[in-house]
């Protein structure tokens, strides 16, 4: 038992932001942001016109807040160095998400550069260059895009139900890789803060990746950010290697693990991927035949071999040159629910939606200008219906390399 001179000298609980409910932590974030913009209304005002301000409106940002929650709250110990500790708290439990602004021109001029007409398939070009942090900029604007797509999907099938029927599920493939990581996230904080989703079937594409020190990768373990208990969520999961040896592949989907993630490929609805540079030391499947070449289980020259024959890019795992999709150039192949060709036709039906992140690495920041263009270029290749990329790439793309 604590004696009483323990208890006086004992250290009071020190307050902490996150032991805050959300409810008061979003109404400050909220206050906050507003606030800011009445001050920097204020600041244009002549000093005549300012001195007849309210003396609240006189405050700045985090004193008004502060005085706010005393009066609205009834909690006077949220003083104003509380309210900026409150703030971040808000921007760590997502309820901030910035927008990336775009640029259009850019977009515009890729559009015309590569003859890309078709109405139904659209480019973004996100205003952001700084290498790792453009490549989270540009997941965030695919998450958006996706949100909305979601919401049309929705419509779309809604309007075709019968009365009292139940609302029907809108179906969402998933990629392997970071960028595909940081859309998930992005997805889910955003239904976090508030915007409302219809009921969701999330499936893996693939099995994800390989390396055991980077499980995130795998759309497996991402699908735990769309928490049941603020979405109804289905999971479709696809329980196998990364890749196979290609006389085995057929059996493969087959298995118990595989076989009913193949069954229901064709009820997606919005397919989110990235695409890998070759000769690249972040590209999942340029890391999973390294690794096979250091066991033994490949030939040493497989990646040169691949490089001679034109490799620059994969998505999916499913390599391509300049001239389209590369067949038989590697005794292993990635176990995923749609080949290139696949894709490609996928995204030519109605009401269907490839979502393709094409911005730098995200680990790294490095281009993959290279890979992207014969996506945009090579009609074999142009899998996808929105494509997102960034500033520098978009600049690279039309004026080469800078």
């Amino acid at each position: 038992m604590r004696t009483k001179r323990n208890q006086k000298n004992a250290r009071p609980t020190r307050w902490q932001p996150s032991h805050e409910s959300d409810e008061l932590v979003f109404a400050v974030c909220d206050r906050f942001l507003k606030q800011l913009g009445i001050t920097a209304k204020n600041r244009s005002l002549e000093p005549e016109e300012a001195m007849e301000l309210p003396r609240e409106e006189k405050k700045g940002a985090a004193a008004s807040v502060s005085h706010w929650l005393k009066e609205h709250w009834g909690r006077p110990d949220l003083n104003r160095e509380k309210i900026y500790p409150l703030f971040w708290e808000a921007a760590q439990r997502g309820f901030l998400l910035l927008q990336p602004p775009m640029e259009k021109l850019l977009a515009d001029r890729i559009g015309k550069q590569y003859q890309i007409t078709d109405s139904t398939r659209h480019i973004k070009v996100v205003n952001s260059q700084q290498g790792e942090v453009a490549a989270k900029h540009v997941a965030a604007a695919a998450a958006d895009i996706v949100v909305d797509l979601i919401e049309q999907v929705a419509q779309e099938k809604l309007s075709k139900v019968k009365r009292g029927d139940p609302i029907p599920p809108v179906h969402l493939g998933m990629g392997a890789g970071y960028a595909t990581m940081l859309v998930a996230q992005r997805i889910a904080r955003r239904v976090g803060s508030g915007v409302k989703l219809p009921p969701l079937v999330l499936h893996a594409i693939s099995a994800g990746g390989f390396l055991a020190n980077e499980p995130q990768k795998a759309p497996a373990t991402y699908f735990s950010y769309f928490d049941r208990n603020f979405l109804d969520v289905e999971c479709v999961t696809l329980f196998t290697e990364t890749v196979v040896w290609k006389e085995d592949y057929d059996k493969i989907k087959l298995n118990p693990g595989t076989r009913r993630a193949f069954e229901r490929k064709d009820e997606i609805d919005i397919f989110i991927t990235s695409l890998a540079a070759a000769h690249h030391e972040h590209g999942l499947l340029e890391q999973f035949i390294e690794s096979l070449v250091k066991e033994q289980l490949l030939d040493p020259k497989t990646l040169e071999n691949m490089y001679k024959s034109g490799w620059i890019g994969d998505v999916q795992f499913s390599p391509y040159s300049q001239d389209g999709p590369l067949h038989d150039i590697c005794p292993v192949q990635a176990v995923t629910l749609f080949e290139l060709e696949e894709l490609v036709a996928f995204s030519q039906k109605p009401g269907k939606y490839v979502v393709l992140t094409a911005g730098p690495c995200g680990e790294c920041g490095a281009s993959k200008q290279e890979a992207l263009i014969p996506l945009l270029k090579n009609e074999k290749l142009k899998l996808w219906t929105h494509l997102i990329t960034d500033t520098r790439t978009a600049k690279q793309i039309l004026y080469g390399k800078e």
